[in-house]
């Protein structure tokens, strides 16, 4: 979380796409990123908690506070987002990107696994 928090910050959009779920990339508005990025002054990141789940893979669930200030003013947001591990890597598992999967298709993080199985409990929480 705090890699993607200071990726915000140096307007890194190619970091940030990266590290969300492979399969949910193409579905991110770079532009909007971009622009989010660079008309912020990122005022602090306080990470709350983070739970690892043990398996395979590995998911994670991490609760964290964002500061920034942009045109509109100060702002605040809290989220408790959720990762999963793949070959040594975390993803982002974005909850604003819909992955168009049965619980019965092969997840969309690459495990082998079915999505039912795997990540399904870690969209949209």
């Amino acid at each position: 979380m705090r890699s993607r928090y200071s990726a915000y910050v140096l307007g890194l959009v190619d970091y940030l796409v990266a590290t969300t779920l492979p399969a949910q990339q193409q579905g991110l508005d770079r532009q909007s990123i971009s622009e989010w990025s660079a008309n912020s002054t990122w005022l602090g990141l306080e990470v709350e908690s983070s739970e690892v789940f043990g398996g395979k893979p590995e998911h994670a669930f991490v609760t964290f506070t964002a500061r920034w200030h942009d045109g509109q003013g100060e702002h605040s947001h809290r989220e408790q987002s959720s990762f999963v591990q793949n070959d040594g890597r975390w993803y982002f598992i974005d909850p604003t990107v819909p992955v168009k999967t049965g619980r019965n298709d092969d997840c969309p993080c690459g495990s082998g696994y079915k999505f039912k199985k795997c990540c399904a409990g870690y969209f949209n929480r």
